[in-house]
């Protein structure tokens, strides 16, 4: 077959950079070449003009994906009532979600109130398990992840169920984290038993370099605890990574790109066989338009764009009309959570955009800004670790975080950073979207969940007892 194939490029000769850079002043006819250069917030030049870069190499991560799909459909799950949570588990799945990301809060207040094994039987209901791989909300309590330990644990067919437990530890947390491995690794090792959580990071605040060098610094601190008893392959084989896609679609796909060649690198550090990262990747709340929503569904497509391109296996858009902020939004319409997973749809079914492995492989563009912004990201990272690791130096990095936020809403409010629908292209008479007021959840009272080793915690989730409430994003 290759035979036969002609090599259009042979015979001409590469223009260099300067080339490159007289052609471009030509076409500005008088104006600055400085007038075409854009940077980063964390100040990395984003052109106009690359030269060729080394191109990344790095392993996808193996998830099984519904019916061949190149990557997972995730449904947001947050109505706090469960036979309410249920039809929207079920609506979802029939309108093309194949997988699903439970917000798990007890009280009621932020997401499903979900308290007992009886719960999540209800939650549940008419769902095939073993073909839709469900998310627990990331979260410092670990009674959630009991539950659903507990309520999967007599399964006979748990090793054809993909649950990540999402729990997320503290600096105080190293004997729950090990108990939640060693029932992970005995009981059901394909599940993911702690989250990284960079996408909180961003809601945060944090720049890309910023909520990669948080990723960094969270992985080494868990695997300085899991190598006390895992080798590094099985100690990775544990951590699922979420990160935020806003509106900028193209940076979306440098950041995954680089999110996967730093998980790399430090697998590669620890002599890992497998360095392939699992990564869910869910669309930023931070980037979101209050006063005209449907303005979101241009952001939504272009976080989307580059999630796929950007290599996720797992995507979750949430729904137009989900603002953060202050106050707990409302509930989003079942046209707002069709129209999330449509436009995953589209661009699956009819863009075709998971037919290619790497798109933005060999791309000058992409492979550049890749390298430059894994190697700010670990610059930031190397401090971090200087500063006696992610626990120790979290005050400081916080610090910096909320530095970043002030100076890009300072930049927002005086124009400097455009966004439609916020300080672009505003329109006066917005048409009205339709949400759902949440209900409120009667609270319930029986024993609580408070084991810290998580076998006992199975054992009292098995006795009937309920998750403490506290939760939420």
């Amino acid at each position: 077959m290759q035979d036969g194939i002609v090599k259009l490029a042979s015979g001409f000769e590469c223009g260099d950079l300067s080339q490159w850079q007289n052609m471009a002043e030509k076409a500005l006819r008088g104006a600055d070449f400085d007038t075409l250069e854009r940077t980063s917030e964390d100040g990395i030049k984003r052109g106009p003009l690359f030269t060729q870069a080394p191109q990344t190499h790095f392993d996808k991560a193996h998830t099984p994906h519904l019916a061949g799909r190149p990557w997972h459909i995730c449904a947001m799950i947050d109505h706090p009532d469960i036979v309410g949570a249920n039809h929207d588990i079920l609506n979802a799945l029939k309108g093309g979600a194949s997988a699903l990301s439970l917000i798990i809060d007890p009280s009621g207040l932020c997401g499903i109130a979900l308290r007992s094994i009886a719960d999540i039987e209800r939650l549940l209901s008419g769902v095939y398990e073993t073909l839709i791989p469900i998310h627990i909300t990331p979260s410092p309590n670990d009674a959630a992840a009991a539950l659903f330990a507990a309520y999967f644990k007599d399964n006979t067919d748990v090793q054809n169920i993909h649950l990540s437990l999402g729990y997320v530890p503290g600096p105080k947390d190293n004997d729950t984290l090990m108990s939640i491995a060693a029932w992970t690794h005995d009981n059901a090792p394909h599940w993911k038993a702690v989250c990284i959580n960079g996408a909180a990071l961003h809601e945060d605040g944090a720049s890309a370099a910023q909520e990669l060098a948080f990723m960094a610094a969270q992985l080494v601190s868990y695997l300085r605890v899991l190598l006390e008893k895992y080798d590094i392959d099985t100690a990775l084989s544990m951590i699922d990574v979420r990160l935020a896609a806003d509106q900028d679609a193209h940076f979306n796909i440098v950041k995954f790109r680089a999110a996967q060649l730093i998980w790399a690198q430090i697998a590669r550090e620890f002599d890992a066989k497998n360095t392939a990262m699992s990564l869910h990747v869910i669309s930023s709340m931070r980037m979101m338009a209050k006063e005209d929503p449907w303005a979101n569904l241009l952001r939504l497509n272009a976080a989307c764009f580059g999630a796929v391109c950007g290599r996720a296996g797992t995507i979750t858009l949430l729904p137009f009309t989900h603002i953060g902020g202050e106050t707990v939004p409302d509930l989003a319409a079942p046209f707002a959570h069709r129209l999330s997973r449509n436009i995953q749809l589209l661009q699956m079914e009819e863009s075709h955009l998971g037919h290619v492995e790497d798109p933005a492989c060999g791309s000058y563009t992409h492979e550049s800004l890749t390298h430059n912004l894994a190697a700010k990201s670990w610059n930031i990272f190397q401090n971090i670790e200087a500063r006696g690791g992610w626990f120790k130096a979290f005050d400081w990095f916080f610090k910096t975080v909320k530095k970043m936020e002030k100076q890009r809403n300072a930049k927002i409010e005086n124009g400097e950073i455009l966004r439609v629908g916020i300080n672009q292209f505003v329109k006066a008479d917005v048409r009205k979207t339709k949400t759902i007021p949440r209900p409120k959840i009667k609270p319930r009272t029986g024993n609580i969940i408070e084991a810290r080793n998580f076998e006992q915690a199975i054992k009292q989730a098995k006795n009937g007892c309920l998750s403490p409430l506290i939760g939420g994003r």
